[in-house]
C-alpha cells in the first residue's frame, strides 16, 4: 500500500460508528485513496479495528463477554467470606443499611431457603468488606465486654473487701459486747456473793441459840425451805446434849446441818425424796438412783464427803467426823464410810453412831469449832461434854 494513503486511512480510523467495507472504500475513494478489498482489510486489521456483525467494522476493540457471576449457597458463601453461617446472616443484616443499593434481604431469604444464588464480584467485595467491619465491631464489643467484666470484678472485689471489713468490725463489736456482758455477769456474781455474805452475817447476827427439850442447843442460820428440812430440824431437836447448827455456810457452800456431839461431829445432808418414790439406792461408787431413776444429785455420797472435808479444813481440829445422808423414804447403801438413814430417825441414828465412838469431844473443842464456824456464842457453856 502506498505511503501517501496512510494519512487518509488514519483519518478514517477516527470514525466511531461501525462502518461496512463498501462505506469505508467509498470514504477512502473520496479521499482519492484507492485500495483493493484485501488492502483495506489489511489496514483495518493492522489499525486495531475489529469486526462486529458481518461486514461491520468498529474502531473500539470488541468487548469480550463478561464472565458469568459465581453461584453460592449459604455454606459456600459463608466459607468464601470466612465466617460461620449464622454470622453471614448477621453481616447481611448490617449491609442492608450500609449499602442499600443491593437487595440484601432477597439474598438472605434465598440463602436461608437453601437455594443457590448468583453473586457478582462487586457484591462479594461488599460482603467481604462487611465481614471485616463486622469482625472489627465484634472484637471491639468483646473488648468492651471484657473491660466491663474486669470493672465488674473489681467492683465485686471492692464490695467483698468492704463486706469483710464490716463483718470484721461487727465481730469485733460483738466480741466487745460479749466481754462486757461477761464482765457484767462476773460483777453481778461478785455482788450477789457479797450480798449473800452480808445476808448470812446478818442472819448470824440475828440468829439466836434456842434450848431444846432434850437438853441441847439449836441455832438455825436459815429458815427451813422444804418439808424435808423441817422434818430434819424436828428430828435433830431430839438429840440430848448436842449442839445443832442448821444451814451452815462453809467455804462458799452451805452444809445442811452440823451436829456437835460428845461422841464426834456429824455432818448431815438431807434430800427431799418423798417416801412414796421408792427405795433409794446409794452404791459404793457411782450415781445413786431411786427405783432405777437417777437422783437430781447424782452422787450424794461424794457430796456429803466433800462437805466433811470442807469442815475439817475450816475447823483445823483433830475431831471425829460422821458423814450422814438422810432421806424421807427407805434407802439402801453400800459401804460403811457414810451413815444413811431416814430423815425422821436421824437423831436416833446419829446418837447411836456417835455414842459408839471411842474418841470424845470436849467442851473446849465444841466452843472452838463453833467459833471457827463464826456463829454467835452459846448463852452458857455446853453441858454433857
Amino acid at each position: 500500500m502506498p505511503e501517501s494513503s496512510m494519512p487518509a486511512v488514519a483519518e478514517i480510523l477516527r470514525l466511531r460508528a461501525p462502518l461496512s467495507l463498501p462505506v469505508l472504500r467509498a470514504a477512502l475513494k473520496g479521499k482519492r485513496v484507492l485500495l483493493t478489498e484485501e488492502e483495506l482489510l489489511a489496514v483495518l486489521t493492522s489499525g486495531g479495528f475489529v469486526e462486529g456483525p458481518p461486514g461491520q467494522w468498529s474502531l473500539a476493540p470488541a468487548s469480550s463477554p463478561a464472565p458469568a457471576p459465581a453461584r453460592f449457597n449459604r455454606a459456600s458463601l459463608a466459607s468464601r467470606a470466612g465466617v460461620e453461617g449464622d454470622v453471614l446472616l448477621k453481616v447481611l443484616e448490617t449491609l442492608v443499611t450500609d449499602h442499600p443499593e443491593v437487595n440484601w434481604g432477597a439474598l438472605r431469604d434465598r440463602l436461608e431457603s437453601g437455594a443457590d444464588v448468583a453473586v457478582s464480584d462487586r457484591t462479594l467485595g461488599l460482603l467481604e468488606e462487611g465481614v471485616r467491619r463486622f469482625e472489627v465491631a465484634r472484637l471491639r464489643a468483646e473488648k468492651q465486654a471484657a473491660e466491663e467484666r474486669a470493672r465488674e470484678a473489681e467492683r465485686r472485689r471492692e464490695l467483698q473487701q468492704l463486706a469483710e471489713s464490716e463483718v470484721a468490725m461487727l465481730r469485733a463489736e460483738l466480741d466487745d459486747e460479749r466481754r462486757r456482758a461477761h464482765d457484767a455477769a462476773l460483777e453481778r456474781d461478785r455482788l450477789r456473793q457479797e450480798a449473800e455474805k452480808l445476808m448470812a452475817l446478818k442472819e448470824q447476827e440475828t440468829a439466836t441459840w434456842v434450848a431444846t427439850a432434850a437438853g441441847g442447843w439449836m441455832l438455825d442460820l436459815g429458815a427451813p425451805e422444804t418439808f424435808g428440812e423441817e422434818k430434819l430440824r424436828q428430828a435433830l431437836g431430839q438429840l440430848e446434849s448436842a449442839l445443832v447448827v442448821l444451814n451452815v455456810p462453809v467455804s462458799g457452800r452451805e452444809i445442811e446441818a452440823v451436829v456437835v456431839h460428845p461422841g464426834g461431829i456429824a455432818v448431815v445432808e438431807q434430800y427431799d425424796i418423798p417416801s412414796t418414790a421408792g427405795v433409794v439406792e446409794v452404791p459404793a461408787e457411782g450415781a445413786a438412783s431411786v427405783e432405777g431413776r437417777p437422783l437430781e444429785v447424782a452422787d450424794p455420797r461424794a457430796d456429803v464427803l466433800a462437805a466433811v472435808r470442807l469442815l475439817q479444813k475450816a475447823a483445823s481440829l483433830d475431831l471425829a467426823y460422821l458423814p450422814v445422808l438422810a432421806f424421807q423414804g427407805p434407802a439402801e447403801a453400800e459401804g460403811e464410810d457414810v451413815l444413811v438413814c431416814l430423815t425422821s430417825e436421824v437423831d436416833l441414828a446419829v446418837d447411836d453412831m456417835l455414842h459408839s465412838q471411842s474418841a470424845r469431844v470436849s467442851a473446849d473443842d465444841a466452843v472452838a469449832l463453833l467459833a471457827k464456824l463464826g456463829v454467835p456464842e452459846l448463852p452458857q457453856p455446853p453441858s454433857g461434854f
